[in-house]
């Protein structure tokens, strides 16, 4: 635990104090997704939506691109606003709030969709023991700062004892497929500055953030047995960078993650940390992650669908509603062809 200017003039605790999480938060929302049955090769539109309900919210991507089609592991792996938005809607803003309470969160976070792009105010504390539940294949670690008490002689005066090993708050496949698609955005997406520009070799999950006007930037990561997080920023908001380019959590607080994790892969002492991998996914959880991230066009449309249809799928449903709703469609015009067959009989029925 570090961080701060000079304690000496500014008071202010970089772990305890509470700031917006941005995406550091949206593995919640997936995780919550996937709780609720949705699947990770799910395909979402990346249109740009108007939710009428909520003031016309209207969230939009920093890049302002809103083409084509993105998996919901592809959303989380490129930190894409429209489909973690889509994805928080269709799960439930109350579902998301009670998960985030239960993987750590303590402080009060607002019942608007905005909370999926990390508009809460929550402590880099809080948000490291939420991700305590995906190290930990589902169960939840309360961090501890005091280990042990000596005095002059080594005599032990205290010595902390955790009352259990961990919360059991996810089931052990749900925190699987969140490590998977967490180590996706190393490897793939918004964290892959890791990779390449730190050249890190250890297998790393993590996610980074970035709050409005670039004021917040942050960075989590784990190793199978090694959690760490950086956040970013000055004592008032009102401090921030002009720019996305400068200010986001990959170049704001992910360095700081990739030189500590640096100096700690070249430590032979701490092997123990970097050398483990996360477990392999079995066969029937792989075969739920084995899509493409982005599509130009929805793959879950087939050709035949359309051709059958004769119009498209609406994007606010499902592709197993929409051929209910057809297969309803085909059902009622078998009955009207059978009822025109049988009028025609009886035209050509031979009279008594």
């Amino acid at each position: 635990m570090g961080g701060g200017v000079n304690h000496k003039y500014f008071q202010y605790d970089h772990v305890t104090s509470r700031r917006q999480v941005g995406s550091t938060f949206k593995p919640i929302v997936y995780t919550a997704a996937l709780l609720d049955g949705m699947k990770p090769c799910e395909y979402i539109s990346n249109e740009r939506r108007v939710y009428e309900d909520y003031d016309n919210w209207s969230p939009t991507n920093s890049d302002g691109m809103h083409l084509g089609y993105y998996s919901m592991k592809g959303g989380l792996t490129h930190s894409v606003n429209t489909i973690t938005a889509e994805v928080m809607m269709r799960t439930g803003v109350d579902k998301v709030l009670n998960l985030a309470e239960r993987m750590g969160v303590q402080s009060k976070l607002p019942a608007v969709p905005s909370l999926s792009l990390g508009a809460g105010e929550i402590s880099l504390q809080e948000m490291l023991t939420v991700y305590t539940c995906f190290a930990n294949r589902g169960s939840k670690v309360v961090p501890f700062g005091l280990l042990r008490i000596e005095d002059k002689t080594g005599k032990v005066l205290y010595e902390h004892t955790p009352a259990v090993k961990g919360f059991p708050v996810l089931d052990s496949q749900t925190a699987d497929l969140m490590n998977y698609m967490l180590r996706g955005v190393v490897e793939n997406g918004t964290g892959r500055g890791l990779k390449t520009t730190y050249g890190l070799n250890s297998q790393i999950a993590g996610k980074t953030g970035t709050t409005q006007d670039n004021a917040d930037g942050w960075f989590i990561g784990y190793t199978p047995n090694l959690l760490a997080g950086a956040w970013v920023g000055a004592e008032s908001p009102v401090v921030h960078f002009r720019s996305t380019a400068l200010g986001q959590g990959a170049h704001m607080a992910l360095p700081i993650y990739g030189l500590f994790m640096k100096k700690v892969e070249r430590n032979p002492a701490y092997d123990k940390y970097t050398n483990r991998r996360f477990p392999t996914l079995e066969s029937d959880l792989l075969a739920m992650v084995d899509c493409a991230d982005y599509s130009e066009n929805d793959p879950d449309r087939s050709f035949f669908d359309i051709f059958r249809s004769g119009k498209e799928r609406p994007d606010s449903l499902s592709l197993k509603d929409w051929r209910g709703i057809q297969k309803e469609e085909r059902e009622q015009r078998k009955d009207q062809r059978k009822g025109l067959l049988n009028r025609m009989k009886d035209l050509f029925r031979k009279k008594d």
